[in-house]
């Protein structure tokens, strides 16, 4: 069970109640630090960089990293420390790494050639070829209805084995078509909702799950706390294919805090 504090606040402030949060580092060496149900991932990570004298830049990342079960994600610069914590089963073999992520802007650089032109449709914009960064507002508008699309793999529930699918990837959650490439609604599944998960990469896709390729991901649904039952096992084709289906998920779930997050980001830097 956590450990609770009282994190001291300013003269007048009230304390508040604090938990201890676990950090290891990628030498494996642990840190302690104290959060409070405010304390952000990016808060975190500005403690870390001070505590360990790193060079600030905003590649530093809180990674959380399910070991049993061979995934990991980076979590986004706004969300709560002790949230993601308290989702953890307890005893399981989870915990949280500072690390740097030099990719987790990269979609809002013009110079990414992130989304390839087949797998993005729009049905605002038909036909038409935008540029990246229209593109990215064409996904942060949530007045639009942009599209991801392509075959992926598929496990199926329960046993090792893979079947490929043609995914569609919206703002209402993530389908596959029981007829080849049709999107005729009577052939599309509902496969997964975005709100209520989180994506992550899967780092050990062909020891643990048989994976087809090395580029495995994984949609983890909030109410799965631990072992495999109710993961959403997926896998592309190459890394830019993955990158692709994981930028887009961040991008329907998160929106404009997103966009947010990296100008803060780059604001933090130039002070």
């Amino acid at each position: 069970s956590p450990v609770l504090l009282w994190c001291r606040g300013g003269p007048d402030s009230p304390c508040a109640p604090c938990q201890v949060v676990k950090v290891f580092g990628e030498d494996g060496a642990c840190r302690s630090l104290e959060a409070s149900a405010g304390t952000t991932a990016r808060q975190l990570c500005e403690t870390l960089v001070r505590r360990t004298r790193a060079l600030h830049d905003h590649s530093w990342a809180l990674v959380e990293l399910h070991q049993h079960l061979a995934l990991e994600r980076c979590l986004e610069d706004h969300e709560s420390v002790l949230e993601v914590q308290s989702s953890w089963a307890p005893g399981a073999d989870s915990r949280f790494v500072f690390r740097k992520n030099f990719a987790k802007y990269e979609l809002f650089k013009s110079s990414t050639l992130l989304f390839p032109e087949v797998m993005v449709s729009s049905c605002l914009e038909a036909n038409k070829s935008m540029a990246h960064s229209e593109l990215i507002q064409n996904f942060l508008n949530s007045g639009s209805c942009p599209e991801v699309q392509g075959f992926l793999h598929l496990r199926e529930a329960g046993r090792k084995v893979w079947k490929r699918f043609h995914f569609s990837l919206r703002r209402s959650g993530l389908y596959y078509s029981t007829k080849g490439t049709s999107k005729d609604p009577r052939h599309l599944q509902y496969f997964a909702d975005l709100t209520e998960s989180n994506i992550y990469y899967v780092t050990q896709g062909k020891k643990l799950y048989g994976t087809p390729t090395e580029f495995g991901f994984c949609i983890k649904p909030h109410k799965v706390r631990s072992g495999a039952k109710g993961l959403k096992l997926l896998c592309s084709e190459d890394e830019q294919s993955r990158s692709c289906w994981m930028a887009a998920f961040r991008l329907f779930k998160y929106g404009m805090q997103l966009y947010r997050n990296y100008q803060q980001a780059q604001a933090r830097l130039s002070q």
